[in-house]
Formats: C-alpha cells, sequence, structure tokens
C-alpha cells in the first residue's frame, strides 16, 4: 500500500514519487495470451440495437408505481437510471428520459424527503451519482442540485484530514479507540447519521463517493471541495486499501478502524475497485497530476487479471448483484479519459470486447433480449433485473469503443484501438459529413420524387372531365401498422404508462430513433399526403420513405461520435458548459 499523499514528508515523498515511477516502467499492457475472443465482428449500429433492445426489456418490466422491476431491490432504482442515462448520454438520445427522471427518480426523491432518514450512505451516494448521470444525458440542472443535496447529506459521514489530525471524529467510539489517527482522512463511513456509532467502512462506499464528487468537481468547477474531497479519499484509498504487490489481494473490501488495518477475512468484489477507477480517472484528468495519472496507469493492467474474479480465458465471473457492470463502466471511463495511452486503450478495448463476446454468445437466453447473471451462462435462463443491467453495461461500452466506421470495416481490431472520440472537435467528423451528405440527398430525392408524382396526380385531374363540382376530400391514411415512437421529453406517470403499455401492444423498433428525424418523418408525411387517384403507388412510397429515414436514423447514431474527453484539465472542465465535448 501507498503512504498518504499529502502528508508525507519530502524524504517520504521522493521515495513515494520513485516507487510511482519503477511502477510506471513495470507497467505491462500486453493482452494475455489466454484471452481468446477479443475480436468482434458486429457492426456499431448491431451494438447499440443489442443495447437499446436490453434496456427496453427492463423498461417494459418497470411497475410505475415502483419505479424498477418487481424482481428489483432497493439498489435497482440507481443502477437502472445509471445505465439507462449514460446509453443516452453516449448515444447522443433522450429516449429513456421520461422512465430515469419523470418515474424512477421522481420516485426515490419522492420516497426520502428527509435524506437523513435514510440508514446507508452507500444509497445516498449511489442516487447521487444517479442525478449526476441524468444531468449529463438530458442537461437538467436540477439534477445536478439534487446531486449535490445527496453529496451534503453524505458528507456528515466524512472525516477530514483536518478532523483526523486534531482527534476530532465524527463519531464517538473512535476519540479514543484507534491506532489510526491522523491517517483516517478521506474516510467515508458506510451507515449514516450524524449520530451514528457503527464504524463500519466498505471500500464500495468510499469508491462510489470518490466517483460522485469528482462527478460534481467536474460539473462545478467553482466549488473546490469536490474536487479536494475526491483527492483526500483518493488519499484513503492510496494508503489503507489498494495494495498493488498482491494480485489476490489488490483491493480490500472491508477495513478496520480500530486497528488500521483491512479485514483479510472480507472478500473483495470487483465492485470495490470499479467506481474507485472511473473517479480516479475522473480526478486525474480534471488535476492532470502525475501521481493520479501513475495510479490509474497502475491499476488498469492489475485489475482485468484478478485470478478471483475472472476464468481463465479472462471473462468476468464475479457475479455478486450490480458488481460486474461496475468494472466495466470504471474501465471505459479510463479508456475514454486517457486517448493518448494507445497500449492502455488496447487492453481495455480487448477486455471489453471479451465480456461483450461472452455476454451476448452465454448469457443471451434464447432470443429473448434477456441476460442470465452469469456471463458463462450458468444459472436459470430467466429474466433478472441484475442479468440486464449488468449486460448493460457491457453492451453500452462495446458500442461506445466501436470505431464510427466499422459498418464498413466490421471488425473490432485490439491491435488498432479504436479513437472512442476527436480530439476536441476542431473539425467536423469526416465520416459524419459523408454520411449526412448522403442521407440527405437520399430524403431529397424522395421528397422531389413525392411532388413530382403529387403534381402529376394533380395535372391529371385538371385534364378530366368535371363529372362533379364537389371537392374531393382527402383521405388521411389508416393503415393498420403501429409505430413506437420516442417518449416525449416532458411528461407525466400517467403517460409513461401508457406508452409502456404500448410497446407490449407492438413490436419496438430495431434501434433506438433519433427525434429529429421523427421530427422531419411527421412533417414530411403530413405535407405529402396521397390523393385518391395515386394513393396505392404514393403509400407504397411513402413506406419505403418511412423505412429510409429510420435507416438513416440508425446511420446517423452510428456515424456520431461519443464524447471526448481530452488530457487537458481546462477542456475537460470546458466540456460541462454544453453537456457536450
Amino acid at each position: 500500500m501507498f503512504p498518504p499523499l499529502r502528508i508525507l514528508s519530502r524524504p517520504a515523498l521522493a521515495a513515494f514519487l520513485c516507487t510511482l515511477c519503477a511502477t510506471v516502467i513495470a507497467e505491462d499492457y500486453t493482452v494475455p495470451s489466454g484471452w481468446h475472443n477479443t475480436v468482434s465482428n458486429a457492426t456499431r449500429s448491431e451494438r447499440m440495437n443489442s443495447a437499446w433492445h436490453a434496456a427496453d426489456d427492463v423498461q417494459n418490466r418497470i411497475n410505475s408505481s415502483l419505479g424498477i422491476p418487481m424482481d428489483g431491490n432497493d439498489e435497482a432504482g440507481s443502477r437502472i437510471a445509471l445505465v439507462f442515462a449514460y446509453q443516452d448520454y453516449y448515444s447522443g438520445n433522450v429516449f429513456r428520459k421520461n422512465q430515469v427522471i419523470d418515474n424512477t427518480l421522481r420516485l426515490y426523491e419522492a420516497g426520502i424527503s428527509a435524506l437523513d432518514d435514510e440508514s446507508l450512505t452507500y444509497s445516498i451516494v449511489v442516487y447521487g451519482l444517479a442525478e449526476v448521470a441524468a444531468y449529463l444525458a438530458y442537461h437538467d440542472t436540477g439534477r445536478l442540485e439534487l446531486a449535490r443535496r445527496n453529496f451534503d447529506t453524505a458528507y456528515v459521514d466524512f472525516i477530514t484530514p483536518s478532523a483526523a489530525q486534531s482527534g476530532e471524529y465524527p463519531r464517538a467510539p473512535l476519540t479514543s479507540n484507534t491506532t489510526c489517527r491522523s491517517t483516517l482522512g478521506g474516510l467515508l463511513f458506510h451507515e449514516h447519521g450524524a449520530n451514528s456509532t457503527n464504524l463500519a467502512v466498505l471500500t464500495t462506499t468510499i469508491g462510489i463517493w470518490v466517483t460522485l464528487s469528482a462527478r460534481l468537481a467536474e460539473s462545478t468547477p467553482g466549488n473546490t471541495t469536490y474536487l479536494t474531497t475526491a483527492e483526500q479519499s483518493i488519499q484513503f484509498m492510496q494508503t489503507h486499501i489498494i495494495n498493488p504487490s498482491s494480485a489476490s489481494a489488490l483491493v480490500s473490501d472491508q477495513f478496520d478502524v480500530y486497528h488500521c488495518t483491512a479485514f483479510s477475512d472480507a472478500t473483495p468484489w470487483a465492485k470495490d475497485i470499479g467506481p474507485y477507477i472511473e473517479g480516479l480517472s475522473i480526478v486525474a484528468n480534471i488535476t492532470q497530476n502525475q501521481n493520479y495519472i501513475q495510479m490509474l496507469n497502475m491499476l488498469v493492467p492489475l485489475v482485468v487479471v484478478v485470478p478471483e474474479w475472472h476464468d481463465s480465458s479472462g471473462v468476468l465471473i464475479e457475479d455478486s448483484t450490480y458488481s460486474k457492470g461496475t468494472m466495466i463502466r470504471g474501465l471505459l471511463e479510463a479508456r475514454l479519459r486517457n486517448p493518448s495511452n494507445t497500449d492502455m486503450v488496447r487492453l481495455i478495448d480487448s477486455y471489453i470486447t471479451l465480456q461483450y463476446n461472452a455476454v451476448v454468445s452465454n448469457a443471451l437466453i434464447g432470443d429473448t433480449n434477456d441476460y442470465k447473471v452469469s456471463w458463462l451462462g450458468h444459472g436459470p435462463a430467466n429474466y433478472s433485473t441484475v442479468g440486464n443491467v449488468d449486460a448493460l453495461d457491457v453492451l453500452n461500452a462495446a458500442f461506445v469503443i466501436t470505431p464510427t466506421n466499422s459498418s464498413q470495416s466490421n471488425t473490432t481490431n485490439p491491435t488498432e484501438p479504436a479513437s472512442a472520440t476527436n480530439p476536441v472537435h476542431k473539425h467536423a467528423p469526416i465520416g459524419a459529413i459523408v454520411g449526412g451528405v448522403v442521407g440527405s440527398i437520399s430524403v431529397i430525392a424522395a421528397l422531389v420524387l413525392l411532388g413530382f408524382l403529387y403534381l402529376r396526380s394533380r395535372r391529371r385531374a385538371r385534364e378530366l372531365p368535371v363529372l362533379d363540382d364537389r371537392l374531393e376530400p382527402f383521405i388521411t391514411d389508416t393503415s393498420p401498422r403501429t409505430r413506437r415512437t420516442v417518449p416525449a421529453e416532458k411528461g407525466g406517470l400517467q403517460q409513461r404508462v401508457a406508452l409502456l403499455h404500448q410497446s407490449h401492444d407492438s413490436s419496438p423498433p430495431t434501434s433506438p430513433s433519433s427525434p429529429a428525424l421523427d421530427a422531419a418523418r411527421r412533417t414530411s408525411t403530413a405535407q405529402a399526403r396521397p390523393s385518391v387517384g395515386d394513393s396505392g403507388a404514393l403509400h407504397a412510397i411513402e413506406r419505403r420513405l418511412d423505412n429510409l429515414m429510420h435507416a438513416l436514423a440508425v446511420h446517423g447514431e452510428a456515424e456520431d461520435d461519443p464524447p471526448v474527453y481530452d488530457g487537458d484539465a481546462d477542456h475537460a472542465l470546458n466540456r460541462n458548459n454544453d453537456g457536450h465535448v
């Protein structure tokens, strides 16, 4: 374990930095030889479709009065909100907005009007993180305020370095019964309450706390409390929890505040390190502090080979509740924040692709959109919210890392890491320009053809003998085919339930649709309504145009770049001014 970062003496600090430098030199990003399934031929559009359908299946099972499916626990709401919001965020969609904001999170907020009544700090923090994810995806500043509220509420369970130095701990039993003393700065207790005497410290709670603090620091650069808090908890983790010298004990699950040591009999889980890597990646990106960057560089190649969490082929087999997905999300964040570290990108891409192949090959249940908890395919072949939500983290990550031109190359090659983003967006991506031009020409050509046929029908009508001086009314298209549309961005629970019921009565689309293209589709259909004489021919053209619009929606999403993260800290902060990079 590393000594503290901020309270080291100069000789100790020098020794610590030398240790980190030696660690960097010893880093090995080589893809393990036992990983045989690290290439996928699935295109970006195919991966997006898989992710969208898996999310849709979860949403269809949500009880609107609970905000979660019937098999979900208290944690399910935050986890569903996270994977839904991040799917919309990375795809540039708002399809899950109503579910996330108007149902799942709204019911959570209504149920805990007094956050101090919440018994677990963990729950407060993870729901705060879900609120931040909703803010990022939907640019709803109200979500950010709620996330800050959760942070403030949990802060009473946090030990600041100054409190640790003075021995003024927030919980009375610690005053005279701990040997840790000043090194407890950055610790967050698992149980909530200013008057609590519970001294349980769980690593997963601190890891999520680091991520929440880091997200708030990036979203609120004017408030230094969030970044300072994240850094203090990182120091605690590196001092007491992380042990890079042990492959099987890389991270400890629980910490004994009395004896200042980790519990040796507490089994560590992937969720103990996944959220921490996510938060550490953000802090390193914001500060550009080489210590944090080197910590991250050291951790990534170690976590992907922890023997207790993987089988011999590299598949993640740690099946505790909502655990595997946090590892994928943490590694994805590290990958996106460090595009110039091509060796790290290559390793993470290989790892995520390996898990993606395992999920779609082994965990997918028959012809459904449901996934087993085990990515080896073990266990009952029926829907579970845990199975689908964990799978969603992999499916989301899989389309994010796929090159935007994968529809042409059709292969994710780990030897040529795909850049998920454009650097700083100094110019528009060529693929998007070409796709947009081709798509626009196709739409214009179709509309011109419709106009030509319509004018021709009007000209023929003028040339025919007038048999009746009454006007012939336009006939509204009453085709029995139904369409599944993207829910409106604003609406109450009744509207969401109606849409949910509709989804049971009609087959889902093959991919998320674009709201802009949906509006264009409705407008073009209204303006080009067929006349009586040519209804058959024009209806066929209208159907083809409808299909073309839907195809362009998929094509447009496949061409758009995911959010960009640049190594420059100012750029990372500026990204939050408009919600995009």
